[in-house]
């Protein structure tokens, strides 16, 4: 429910401390970095704590933090507390599926998964429309501040339900191997973020690349030559584990990038309000809670592959009509699209995450559970962010170009070409100078609105695309 809601009050966060788009993907990429950055300490931290007080402790971090970024004072102040947020937040999922994988036989896996994948899908449901209410009724602030009584909810359900269980081998940490993680981690990801802002070929960039590849050749030095590894590299020796975790890859990627895409584009370009957004999104996010229980079930009896091509195939589908984006498309049809890529994405998350797992023994399910997390919440979401945000930016360019070229070389001049743009001004009640001024800001605005229609439609090409590159893949999932 967090991030659907701070995804749809984000216009807000820009407009009330003067965002820019690059940095208003920090509010949403800071919680990502910094929870990816933990996440590979949670087997580290479980033997040494116990998975009971790891999670209580991230839980706590996270219901605080979210008070932190309700009351912060400006831009940068948000972004450390999301920091904050995401050290807290990071070691939830992973901690949530060990405990399940622990719990629940192999034949009832795909179950607890879907069981699991509903409760993270109503989140969704939930989000944007508590979220979008709340934004335009009352505060953008209170989106934060909501997380705060369910959160101790969740903390005395923890403290009761789940049983204080103490390792008898203790693995030692890591330091080497955790210091050039982070670096690496922090340092692409960084750069990631910044490259469409400062130039890809700034010197800034290049040396954030650098640092970023000489700590990850240290990094896999360093962990193919410890016995006890912060990060079981070997883990990816397995082929089966690594395609899936390749799949999961471009499949958050399609996930985050097409929840960032469409937030921005119903509440910047089409001028939704929060609410009418948040009810836009809920029958999809409703749909894919149903779907994800489903699917789960499904991936018990059936070939999971035919479950995850079958998602595959409706979001394929669905990104591409949404490349027939007008302005003047009603409500009713972004909530159909909507609605069906929602679906669609709940019949690729259980079968997906069930699968890496079941590649594993037993004894490695909670580090293949961290390097999922890493994937799904950390490089996936934002990779896609920052390079949907570059490419939306570069292609509304590359369009507007276009159009500019295209009216310079029409066979209309400029007098013929604005004539009806006058006369609507003319109506509108501008008189004298104001006339030209006026059509031609007009004429600016709406050549500017069709680059970046156009951009958001080569950016939802580009997620179909990224679709059909996950059908090869599906074949590594084991019944």
């Amino acid at each position: 429910m967090n991030n659907a809601t701070v995804n749809v009050a984000l216009p807000q966060m820009m407009t009330a401390y003067s965002l820019s788009l690059d940095e208003a993907q920090w509010v949403i990429t800071a919680y990502m970095i910094a929870g990816a950055t933990l996440v590979p300490t949670v087997g580290w931290l479980g033997s040494r704590f116990g998975n009971r007080t790891i999670f209580l402790v991230s839980l706590g971090a996270f219901v605080v933090s979210s008070g932190l970024c309700g009351l912060a004072w400006n831009g940068p102040s948000l972004v450390i507390f999301r920091v904050l947020q995401g050290l807290g937040g990071g070691p939830i999922t992973p901690m949530a599926m060990v405990f399940l994988v622990s719990v629940f036989p192999a034949h009832q896996r795909g179950l607890a998964m879907g069981l699991y994948g509903m409760g993270m899908s109503f989140g969704p449901a939930l989000g944007p429309v508590l979220g979008g209410y709340v934004t335009e009724y009352l505060s953008w602030r209170m989106i934060f501040f909501m997380n705060v009584v369910p959160g101790v909810l969740c903390l005395a359900l923890v403290f009761l339900v789940i049983p204080k269980v103490q390792e008898t081998v203790q693995r030692s940490l890591d330091l080497a191997g955790l210091v050039t993680l982070v670096v690496f981690l922090v340092s692409l990801l960084v750069a990631l973020s910044q490259g469409h802002r400062e130039g890809w070929d700034a010197p800034y960039i290049q040396r954030l690349f650098v640092i970023a590849a000489v700590a990850f050749v240290a990094f896999v030095a360093i962990e193919l030559s410890r016995q006890e590894p912060l990060v079981e590299l070997r883990l990816y020796k397995n082929v089966a584990f690594t395609m899936i975790s390749v799949a999961v890859l471009l499949n958050s990627m399609c996930g985050w990038g097409s929840g960032f895409l469409q937030t921005i584009l119903l509440q910047r370009l089409l001028d939704y309000t929060p609410a009418q957004a948040g009810f836009v999104i809920l029958p999809g996010a409703l749909g894919m809670a149903c779907m994800t229980l489903l699917a789960g079930r499904l991936t018990d009896k059936l070939d999971r592959r035919y479950v995850v091509l079958f998602g595959l195939g409706m979001f394929i589908v669905t990104s591409y009509w949404f490349s027939f984006l007008t302005l003047d498309k009603p409500m009713s049809w972004m909530l159909w699209m909507t609605a069906w890529r929602y679906v669609s994405m709940g019949f690729l998350f259980t079968p997906m995450n069930t699968a890496a797992l079941a590649a594993l023994p037993p004894e490695k399910m909670r580090m293949g559970s961290g390097l999922i997390t890493i994937t799904q919440q950390g490089i996936g979401g934002t990779i896609s962010i920052a390079g949907l945000t570059t490419i939306l930016q570069h292609r509304t360019a590359y369009h507007a170009t276009m159009l500019d070229q295209h009216q310079s070389l029409s066979l209309l001049g400029m007098g013929e070409f604005l004539a009806p743009v006058r006369d609507f001004v003319n109506r509108a009640g501008a008189i004298g100078a104001a006339v030209d001024a006026q059509a031609l800001e007009a004429l600016r605005q709406y050549l500017e609105q069709q680059a970046t229609v156009a951009a958001y439609q080569d950016c939802f090409i580009l997620l179909a695309a990224l679709g059909v590159l996950m059908v090869p893949l599906v074949c590594f999932l084991r019944r």
